[in-house]
């Protein structure tokens, strides 16, 4: 874990200090309308919110966004 988060670090400028999985069933594959969804949708305002408070703008989130989406 020390590794990704070095990893991301080092690439992205972003500092990670855990996984945040806190809860198995947040990693629900159950579709745009399920708990899943509901939780991506709680990250991305958070994301959004406090990402400009900490000196990131929208660019760099979607940056990060789509490269950690490729890299899948």
């Amino acid at each position: 874990m020390g590794e990704l988060c070095a990893e991301i670090r080092a690439e992205h400028g972003l500092l990670m200090t855990d996984p945040g999985i806190e809860k198995l069933w947040e990693w629900s594959s159950d579709g745009t309308d399920g708990w899943g969804a509901e939780i991506v949708g709680q990250l991305l305002l958070m994301a959004a919110e406090r990402g400009p408070k900490l000196g990131y703008d929208v660019d760099d989130l979607v940056r990060f966004l789509r490269r950690a989406a490729d890299e899948r």
